[in-house]
């Protein structure tokens, strides 16, 4: 069993508002494991269940927006199980106590592959997320119709290097946001460091993580962010990639 709420919040990770819609789902001894990319391979992350009541095995889902809008008739505590033909997963069942949902599922080689990230474990600039960070970054973006942010090294009152997310476009004559980022350990950042991200990512993926327990920022000056978060039983990260120029 699994509750309906954890299940959504599972999708929600991978899911992000319909950025990624089909995806393979890997489980094994109860564990549960998906990786994912956008359409345009500027982000690739994956995210865990550790009590995922599934047999072990493989199944390919292609349309998760249907998977959700069919999660969205049932409540309370949900029923899985997989119904095969020979080896292959054909459809998951979900049961609640007044519905019953099945769900076709497609052959895996439907299922892109995801890239790789080759991660060479250097981070100059590390940030705690809290929930006060989160809701910050994600205000500030909404506040704007721009989706630049910039990442740069500023100084503080006390003349202190510290960490400054840029939300707006570059352009002079247009309304901009600059926020401060705690709790941010800096490492040898290279001076004059200004990377721009697409905010829009960077507010999908807060705003489905913001039930995480830990949350992590973590930034490679060569050109790209890792989130990681976790929760109770579940955990996800992200890579996403620098936009080409400012």
């Amino acid at each position: 069993m699994i509750s309906k709420h954890d299940l959504q919040s599972v999708i929600g990770k991978y899911h992000l508002n319909g950025l990624v819609e089909s995806v393979k789902w890997t489980i094994e001894d109860n564990a549960l494991n998906i990786d994912f990319q956008s359409p345009n391979k500027d982000m690739i992350g994956r995210v865990n269940h550790a009590n995922f009541p599934l047999e072990n095995g493989e199944m390919a889902v292609y349309d998760t927006s249907k998977l959700n809008k069919l999660l969205g008739v049932t409540s309370g505590e949900l029923f899985l199980e997989l119904e095969k033909t020979q080896k292959v997963f054909t459809k998951l069942i979900i049961s609640d106590m007044n519905y019953t949902l099945n769900f076709s599922l497609t052959d895996l080689l439907l299922i892109s592959s995801v890239g790789e990230i080759t991660e060479s474990g250097e981070y100059e600039i590390i940030s705690e997320l809290d929930s006060e960070s989160i809701s910050a970054i994600i205000k500030a973006h909404n506040a704007l119709e721009s989706d630049n942010v910039v990442i740069n090294i500023d100084k503080d009152l006390d003349l202190q290097d510290v960490l400054v997310l840029s939300f707006g476009d570059v352009s002079n004559h247009t309304n901009k946001i600059d926020y401060q980022v705690p709790n941010t350990t800096l490492n040898n950042v290279p001076y004059g460091t200004e990377l721009p991200f697409n905010s829009s990512m960077f507010k999908t993926i807060l705003n489905n993580n913001k039930d995480a327990t830990k949350a992590t920022m973590k930034v490679n000056t060569k050109g790209y962010v890792k989130f990681e978060f976790e929760g109770e039983d579940w955990s996800s990260y992200y890579y996403v990639v620098r936009k080409a120029d400012i």
